[in-house]
């Protein structure tokens, strides 16, 4: 059974390059204890995402029997579980249920029509940032308010929560490295957050937010369930953040590694759309995609497994698969765009077109303010998310002013 490398949320490439070169899949033992099947290859992640005896209803007998065998010392099983009843816990028919009622609330011209609200936020934090003595930190002052303002704003929730909304998520995004205590206290919390937000419109009235929206959808006469509405609006607070401070952190400091791609950016602003795209390929905000587990026995890639088995798919690795992408470890935002960054069939991302709005309005912003933007600190000693799920930097200290450039577009010694 393999263990993780030392340096894997680091450097996690190397790995998933030596694992795709052995096969598709592998058993993967996790710090917290957690077992389950890594699968490496773009073609087995794709038959994993839309296999119909690979489940994530955590409720069913076999699902709870899976989380509980493999859960190790993590927080697989601590979890409130009024917060489960979301669409990534849900498998047909129940999903499509789900889907119908959630989906008209995240209609593409919805989200558009956010892009203006979207432009001036972004503008408010690097007007901040602008007046700032010396080097900031990009994530903390750009890249994680952007997100979590739009989000606030869409569910109707006050922007000042959005520090403890931070700490909730660090605790409950990434259950199969997270601890029970942790889970369970983030859960417990949020579930009395979200309880009172949903009382206070029944007893005051709704508005247009997005509580108010999942309050009223129907559909023939159903409606979302009290735990059900609470756990979308859980899922939306955090997945409806999570991804895009990492794709606006992880594309930027892509970027600073290469100065004059960075500032051509600034005359062309009309590349940023294929070079976001191929960032979600090359280096996307979601390492692994959340929990699955088989249902009955399945081959998958040559490799029996059994039922009840925690089944883990590697977004990272089959995205820059040899097999799919030519010379995978270059960015080349000219390529096809063909990546599973957002997942694959019944589950794929609701969100990913508010995401890709987000970072492509935050990019064009940031280098059209600071095209002289540069990395304050060498980029290994940048510190990366200690996360299974999730791929991102904890923290980006820039330079917004720049320094002077040589002729080769690198920052000049001093």
């Amino acid at each position: 059974m393999r263990q993780l490398p030392a340096d894997f949320f680091r450097t996690p490439y190397a790995f998933y390059r030596q694992l795709r070169a052995e096969g598709p899949v592998h058993q993967i033992r996790l710090r917290t204890g957690v077992r389950a099947w890594l699968v490496v290859d773009y073609d087995a992640a794709k038959e994993v995402l839309r296999h119909p005896d690979i489940r994530k209803d955590p409720h069913s007998a076999t699902g709870a029997q899976a989380r509980h065998a493999a859960a190790g010392n993590s927080g697989v099983t601590a979890a409130n579980q009024r917060l489960s009843h979301h669409l990534l816990n849900a498998d047909p028919p129940h999903h499509s249920r789900l889907r119908k009622l959630v989906t008209p609330v995240f209609a593409p011209a919805r989200m558009e029509a956010l892009a203006p609200r979207v432009t001036a936020i972004a503008d408010e934090l690097l007007d901040r940032i602008d007046q700032a003595a010396g080097p900031v930190d990009l994530v903390e002052e750009f890249a994680f308010p952007l997100p979590i303002t739009v989000i606030c704003e869409l569910l109707g929730v006050p922007v000042e929560d959005r520090a403890q909304f931070r700490d909730w998520s660090a605790a409950v995004v990434d259950t199969p490295m997270s601890t029970p205590a942790g889970m369970r206290s983030a859960t417990d919390a949020i579930v009395d957050y979200f309880d009172r937000s949903v009382a206070a419109r029944r007893k005051h009235g709704l508005g247009d937010d997005l509580i108010s929206q999942l309050l009223t959808a129907t559909d023939d006469g159903d409606r979302l369930s009290h735990d059900e509405l609470i756990s979308m609006a859980f899922l939306i607070l955090i997945a409806g953040h999570e991804t895009t401070v990492n794709l606006i952190g992880n594309t930027v400091l892509t970027l600073l590694a290469d100065p004059p791609r960075y500032r051509a950016l600034h005359h062309d602003p009309s590349a940023v759309a294929p070079l976001v795209e191929e960032m979600l390929r090359y280096d996307g905000p979601v390492n692994v995609a959340t929990l699955r587990y088989t249902a009955a026995p399945i081959t998958l890639g040559g490799t029996d497994i059994p039922t009840g088995e925690l089944v883990l798919v590697a977004l990272a690795s089959a995205n820059r698969d040899e097999r799919h992408f030519a010379d995978p470890a270059a960015f080349d935002p000219d390529r096809p765009s063909n990546h599973i960054a957002f997942g694959h069939g019944i589950h794929y991302c609701l969100g990913a077109g508010l995401a890709r709005m987000e970072a492509r309005i935050a990019l064009t912003r940031l280098v059209r303010r600071f095209p002289e933007l540069r990395l304050a600190v060498d980029e290994g000693d940048l510190r990366w998310r200690e996360s299974i799920l999730l791929r991102g930097l904890l923290d980006l200290p820039v330079h917004p002013a720049g320094a002077p450039v040589d002729s080769t577009g690198a920052p000049a010694r001093r």
